[in-house]
């Protein structure tokens, strides 16, 4: 398929609103990866909202590891979304093919070479003013240069590329946030203890930026220990795991990597390190030969049947208390213009001025807090948008006969049961005018042509 300058070569995947193609430009010989969304089933719906916002985010954002919105284009019949292709997959598929070829997760060296990365691009996306809302290992791309490496699983070799901004939203310094959303295996307490409440101070309690705090933390454990931090069998379970506020980490790991993931998962956000004082934490400053082995002496007091420490996320509130070292082992200085790959220690990450661009209008969608709406219950490993944003969704309830001023869809049911795996969940409803800045966006953009083309020989005809 041929649009424009467009040629739609390979279907990588569908949804329920259209379907991601391998892709070229003329006169370019980069690929890209196109979203091509029908109109007629994604207009009108909240998934198309969140897809206005997505783009209006990413065309303010540059930076090496976070995906590039290209291009957008429009027919009568489809939107076509153009993005930088990512040819590694997902973080979670490169975490379960390790597993499967090595028979445990990540070590620590390769989690400190993608977190440097990871954390790169927060505490960019952070200087900006951005929360991300929904940081899952899904959400996370790789890229190679190389094919070979891609084929060896060289993880060393990839880069890491932060996709799906379509919760992001843009808040005032010191600003809170109000609405439940995100992937609940990821969530921070307090957006958790709303989603699962009907109650009025529950709906009232604001968050800030400090939730991806805890968001990067779950995926940082995920990677080093291969399962979640509160791993759970249904949305009860979870919500009881983590107020109980205990995880387990095994004993063979370095002080630096459980303190850093401490930093993290901390119950109060005010006890988290934000994302400069985490960019240089030593976890990501030193070299890896230089940690500190865990003294089990002075965690006897902590280890649990399988003699694996566990983690109070309510008590540890200083990040190198659980090993009480009265030095603290190393200051952490909040450095804000030094990334977490500007250290003379590590060489595993390429060293290289970045220059990001400042000049873009600041267009973001302002997100309108109302009332609580519950969803249908959701299964492991599975975006939920409801299903798969963004766009890739199967949402009707936009036009539904209870939508007026205050709220849309059925009034809140008692907690949801579910099982919490790595999907997305949004409780939010949109006023009358969801995009108010950005809602033009769509219906500024010109008409393209679709037609079929042949290849023969490198030359599209």
């Amino acid at each position: 398929m041929q649009v424009d300058n467009l040629f739609l070569e390979k279907c990588l995947g569908q949804g329920s609103f259209g379907e991601v193609f391998l892709t070229r430009k003329t006169g370019d010989d980069k690929i890209y990866a196109t979203k091509k969304y029908e109109r007629d089933k994604i207009e009108n719906t909240e998934a198309f909202q969140y897809l206005k916002n997505e783009i209006l985010i990413l065309q303010t954002l540059n930076h090496p590891n976070i995906v590039k919105f290209e291009d957008i284009k429009k027919t009568k019949k489809s939107y076509y979304i153009v993005m930088e292709f990512c040819n590694g997959g997902e973080l979670v598929k490169a975490l379960e093919k390790y597993k499967l070829k090595y028979g445990k997760p990540f070590p620590e060296d390769l989690v400190q070479y993608l977190m440097r990365q990871i954390i790169d691009a927060f505490q960019y996306i952070h200087n900006q003013g951005i929360m991300h809302r929904d940081i899952k290992l899904e959400n996370i791309l790789l890229n190679y240069d190389n094919e070979q490496d891609k084929k060896d699983l060289n993880l060393f070799k990839a880069k890491v590329k932060i996709i799906d901004f379509g919760f992001a939203i843009k808040i005032s310094k010191n600003g809170l946030t109000y609405t439940a959303i995100g992937n609940p295996i990821n969530m921070d307490p307090l957006i958790l203890k709303k989603l699962n409440s009907n109650g009025k101070k529950a709906r009232q309690l604001g968050y800030d930026q400090k939730a991806d705090i805890w968001s990067l933390g779950a995926i940082c454990y995920e990677m080093l220990i291969g399962k979640a931090a509160f791993d759970a069998e249904d949305m009860e379970d979870l919500v009881r795991k983590v107020e109980e506020g205990k995880y387990a980490v095994p004993t063979s790991l370095s002080k630096e990597v459980v303190s850093f993931i401490n930093g993290m998962l901390q119950y109060d956000s005010k006890a988290r390190l934000d994302i400069n004082k985490l960019a240089n934490h030593p976890f990501l400053t030193k070299n890896v030969k230089s940690f500190h082995r865990i003294d089990l002496r002075q965690v006897s007091n902590k280890l649990n049947r399988n003699k694996e420490l566990v983690i109070d996320v309510k008590k540890n509130k200083s990040i190198w208390s659980i090993f009480n070292d009265e030095d603290k082992l190393i200051n952490i200085n909040d450095n804000s213009n030094q990334s977490p790959n500007q250290n003379n220690d590590n060489d595993e990450i390429p060293k290289g001025q970045r220059k990001f661009s400042q000049d873009k209008k600041n267009k973001v969608m302002p997100e309108e807090e109302m009332p609580i709406r519950q969803s249908n219950t959701f299964k492991p490993r599975e975006n939920y948008f409801p299903n798969n944003i963004p766009g890739f969704g199967n949402n009707n309830n936009y036009n539904n006969n209870n939508y007026n001023n205050n709220y849309y869809g059925p009034i809140l049911p008692p907690p949801m049961q579910g099982i919490p795996g790595n999907q997305t969940f949004m409780i939010n409803a949109f006023p009358q005018n969801p995009v108010p800045q950005g809602g033009q966006i769509f219906s500024q953009i010109p008409m393209s042509q679709e037609s079929t083309y042949s290849f023969s020989g490198g030359i599209y005809k």
